[in-house]
């Protein structure tokens, strides 16, 4: 008798179970995630609250003093003569614009000679053409040997 009162225990049990398998609600499905439009909406938000880098100034080209108007009969303009060429003394920085808070265009080896082509209007530089990019830059007077000889009045004055 035990016997059956287990077996009809077991079947009174597996159909509660079922009973109430059948009655729970069913889950709703897990909405689908649509990773390529997310990724996307993510990526163009970011690319929509980042801020500019704060720019930097950019130093004006050089202005150079302009020379007077060609006539009709134009004369060449006299070019400074010096015995001596300006030669460089130590190893010098030659920057952008006259002072070392301009970009530095390189460093001039010492003793190397250079083209002068004017004096700035800031006191204690000089523009000169690089020797080795061809482009003007500016060095300080205590990195450029210049004899006495050599006119520095004969050259414009290049302002920045």
């Amino acid at each position: 008798m035990q016997m059956r009162r287990f077996h009809l225990t077991v079947k009174i049990t597996l159909t509660a179970i079922m009973f109430l398998a059948a009655c729970a609600p069913k889950p709703e499905p897990a909405p689908a995630v649509d990773t390529v439009g997310t990724m996307a909406a993510e990526l163009a938000s970011a690319m929509l609250t980042q801020t500019a880098a704060a720019a930097s100034p950019t130093p004006e080209p050089p202005t150079i003093t302009p020379t007077p108007a060609i006539t009709d009969t134009p004369t060449p303009e006299p070019t400074p003569e010096a015995t001596s060429i300006p030669v460089v003394v130590g190893n010098s920085p030659c920057y952008m614009g006259p002072g070392n808070n301009y970009p530095l265009v390189s460093n001039i080896t010492d003793t190397k000679e250079v083209t002068l082509i004017g004096i700035s209007n800031v006191p204690g530089w000089y523009v000169i053409e690089n020797p080795y990019f061809g482009s003007q830059c500016w060095i300080s007077a205590e990195h450029l040997k210049i004899e006495s000889d050599f006119d520095v009045t004969a050259y414009p004055t290049v302002t920045r």
